[in-house]
Order: structure tokens, then sequence, then C-alpha cells
């Protein structure tokens, strides 16, 4: 991933990857931040839970001269919201400087319509559910034209349910919003944070095996052991190809099929994934 080097204080964003729904780790960072160089696949910059109340007005214009540099990702807040009306107007104003935004507290497929519609043509949004309400119109939301992915904000979502962190307990939810990104046919949804930083790669393989295809990520700390786990390792791509490459010719006996399309998934992905 190139990522782009500014100068001490400047503000710039890693450009985002060509392809959104192979992106693994997506930093969550403040305009105010001093440094938004990062190895993440995309740079997000938070102008909801990064910016303090007062300082909103201060984070969207430091927002916008990031993007001078390359275009730049915004969390924007809720729909509807006075905050979430304003992001869209710098939105709106960075026109094709916007490379997508992330939309915090997505209730529903009409906060993604109406972002959608106040936003130019052809805008990604990553829609994040963070509610129980969200989760059970994560479908709607998924089947949204403009979704191109799924995110999980864990940490507001347990604040709604009263979940624990566990992920015994975290399994039926992060199973909806994979079921619900596979029916609408979008890439595999992006998990919340993964927690204290040497637990990244552990919860990257859990997030995997739960079918999601990337993480937020709030350190960069975090990013090398997330990129870890998200992706396909030389020994996985080595059995899948061995697999495929002993496939017989003719039909094949149904019961075998999901596990040579899973080979062939896991492969592509590898190859899209060295390609960035």
């Amino acid at each position: 991933m190139t990522i782009a080097h500014t100068p001490a204080g400047a503000a710039s964003a890693a450009p985002a990857p060509a392809r959104v729904d192979l992106a693994r780790t997506w930093m969550l960072r403040s305009p105010l931040a001093g440094g938004l160089e990062t190895a993440a696949d995309v740079l997000v910059l938070d102008l909801e839970d990064g910016l303090p109340a007062g300082r909103k007005a201060e984070g969207r214009e430091r927002a916008r001269r990031a993007a001078a540099g390359s275009p730049v990702w915004l969390r924007i807040s809720a729909a509807g919201t006075r905050d979430g009306e304003h992001d869209l107007a710098l939105g709106r104003e960075l026109d094709d400087r916007l490379a997508g935004v992330v939309l915090a507290m997505c209730a529903g497929p009409d906060d993604v319509a109406h972002v959608a519609a106040s936003l130019p043509g052809g805008t990604p949004i990553v829609a994040m559910v963070e509610s129980a309400a969200a989760l059970l119109a994560a479908p709607a939301i998924a089947a949204h034209p403009s979704t191109r992915r799924l995110a999980f904000g864990t940490g507001d979502f347990r604040r709604d349910t009263g979940m624990a962190a566990d992920r015994i307990a975290l399994s039926w939810p992060r199973a909806q919003l994979v079921v619900a990104s596979a029916a609408a046919g979008i890439a595999g949804p992006i998990d919340g944070p993964c927690g204290p930083i040497e637990q990244a790669r552990d919860a990257a393989l859990h997030a995997v095996a739960m079918g999601f295809t990337g993480t937020l990520a709030l350190r960069d700390a975090a990013v090398a052991g997330a990129h870890a786990g998200f992706t396909p390792s030389p020994a996985e791509v080595e059995a899948a190809r061995s697999l495929l490459s002993q496939t017989p010719d003719g039909p094949v006996d149904g019961s075998y099929a999901p596990t040579l399309a899973r080979a062939r998934a896991l492969v592509e992905r590898a190859e899209a994934l060295a390609a960035l």
C-alpha cells in the first residue's frame, strides 16, 4: 500500500485502495492529530468521535486541507443530525477529493439513501451498525445500492445492548452482519477495533473465521497483526492451489464443490491483496 509522506505538522492522508472491498484495515484518526501517515489500507479522518464538540469546525477545516494532497475518507456523524449535515456539506465541497465515507450510527437504509443523495454520485459508503435496531435492519442496509461494506461498531453496540466484550456473546451479531453482507452480494463486513495491540492478529483470525474481511483500527501498532490475520498465509495459498490442481476433470461431487469454491476464493483474495 502506498503511503503519503508529508512534512511534520502537515495534514495529509493515505490514499485509499482502488478496491474498497479488499481493504483490511481502516484507521480512524482525528483530523486534529499531528501525524496522519499510516500503514493501514485506508486512513479515515474521523469527524464523529474523533472531534470534541467544541472543535468540530476546526476538524473539518483540517480535513479540507488534508484533501488538497489526495482524496480522503471521512467518518461522518449520524444522518439527520446537525453535525452530520455539516459533514455532508464538507463532502459535497470536496467533490472528487472525497474518496468515500464511513457513516456512523447508521439506523437503516433511509440513512444510506440520505447520505448518498447528499454527496457526489457514486461516493462509496461504509455503513456502521452500532445498535440493536440497526442490526435488525442490517439486511436492508447492506442491500442498498450505495452501501459498499458494513462495519460493526462494537463499543456503541455493547452499550446499547448490554453485551459483554466476549466472543461468544458477540458471535450472533457478527454472524448477522456476515449473512446480511453475503445476501446483498457485498464484501464481508469490517469488525470493530481489535482491543489490545498484542491481540490484533488473534482478533483478526477470529474475525476471518466469522466471515469478516477487515477491521477498524485506532493505533498503527495494531496494523501489522491485523494484516497478518486478514491476509491468507503462504501455506494456506499453497494448500489451496494444490487442492485445485488435483481436481479431477469432469463433474465434481456436490459435497466437494464448496471446498473447491473456498479454495478458489482464498487464492483470488491472496492474489488481489498482493497487487495492492
